[in-house]
């Protein structure tokens, strides 16, 4: 294509192929390493517009999920795309339960957790602080940014309770979060 894909997100999959995101077409795509082969799936709404694609991720059952637009999964068996109606979602991650995990990049954003069944629950954490990225703890608590509130949050997920912290500065605008092995 003559136009940039706009590529945001690419993650190996378990089978040594590469999965990505192109905002720009609302679409993902499909890398194959050793055929050096790309295969592009585009998403769009009934009416022919794109579908948005941010970040990609591959769950343990090689569904493909991409946050944007509404969620979506995609399935490589049937190519056929399944949609969640949240849309403003940033972050994706698969917590290896079989659930899906996403930020929804708002002030009043939720955290986002689709499960095996395609059961949504939404946790709402106290500051409007714009959830951005998340990641988990050994013990499978979700921990996640919150762009504009200064903080950072964990989300217990045996009982839903959502606890803050502080981060120091007046505006400390944490982005992406990780979790040491500690």
């Amino acid at each position: 294509t003559e136009k940039t894909a706009g590529i945001h997100s690419a993650i190996p999959a378990p089978d040594g192929t590469v999965w990505f995101t192109e905002v720009n077409f609302g679409a993902i795509g499909h890398l194959d390493p050793k055929t050096k082969e790309i295969v592009e799936y585009r998403d769009t709404t009934p009416d022919g517009k794109n579908i948005g694609k941010h970040t990609v991720r591959v769950d343990a059952e090689g569904n493909v999920w991409s946050s944007g637009g509404p969620i979506s999964k995609f399935d490589p068996k049937t190519k056929e795309f399944s949609h969640y109606n949240t849309p403003g979602t940033y972050g994706n991650e698969p917590d290896g339960k079989g659930n899906e995990w996403f930020t929804v990049f708002r002030n009043d954003g939720p955290i986002v957790r689709i499960d095996k069944d395609g059961q949504i629950t939404k946790f709402t954490p106290p500051t409007k602080g714009k959830p951005q990225r998340l990641e988990f703890d050994s013990d499978g608590n979700v921990w996640f940014s919150e762009r504009v509130g200064n903080k950072i949050g964990r989300i217990d997920v045996k009982t839903g309770e959502i606890k803050e912290f502080d981060l120091p500065g007046p505006a400390a605008s944490p982005y992406a979060i990780g979790v040491d092995r500690n």
